[in-house]
């Protein structure tokens, strides 16, 4: 389970690894220093309702 990023900080920042994390108050239009985090994809299965039906040949 991902962890909640803090609402403490800028959404530029929450975003980011470096631990230079500035208020929410502060606009940041771009950061030097920004290295962003990593995101886990997650790819939705879906399989229809009951068994597999046999081929016919």
């Amino acid at each position: 389970m991902p962890r909640k990023p803090d609402p403490r900080h800028n959404s530029l920042c929450q975003r980011c690894v470096k631990s230079c994390k500035q208020l929410k108050s502060v606009v940041i239009v771009s950061c030097p220093d920004y290295e962003g985090q990593a995101v886990q994809l997650t790819v939705p299965l879906k399989f229809p309702p009951g068994r597999p039906k046999k081929l016919k040949r």
